[in-house]
């Protein structure tokens, strides 16, 4: 886009990934998970720490991933973007469904006209 040669600067509107965050929350959540490794618990205890630590992690960095998306998508942007872009939009408008012709309903018959009755 555009070839600046200073930083984006604080006061530019446009945030930065947290980093920190994401490095202060995933950092024990991986440091136990190491500790559960090295621990000699018995087998089942040890794979269902090992599981719900594994989810922990995951989860909390998918959480922070949704959370800092707009900052991660606007890293490598130039304050002068706006201007550079161009965005073409496409409108579309839906086809208005076409009625069916309405038959005749059959109204059916009862099932003792169909069928022979047997008494009993």
């Amino acid at each position: 886009m555009c070839q600046t040669t200073s930083p984006t600067t604080r006061g530019s509107g446009m945030t930065r990934p947290r980093w920190a965050l994401l490095y202060t929350v995933t950092l024990p959540q991986l440091a136990a998970l190491g500790a559960v490794e090295a621990a000699h618990s018995p087998h089942p205890i040890r794979v269902t720490l090992r599981c719900l630590l594994a989810l922990g992690v995951l989860a909390t960095m998918a959480v922070w991933l949704r959370s800092n998306r707009p900052a991660l998508d606007l890293q490598n942007w130039c304050d002068c973007a706006g201007q550079q872009m161009t965005v073409r939009v496409v409108e579309s408008r839906r086809s208005q469904p076409t009625a069916l012709p309405r038959q005749p309903s059959r109204i059916p018959a009862p099932v003792e006209e169909e069928y022979e009755v047997a008494a009993r």
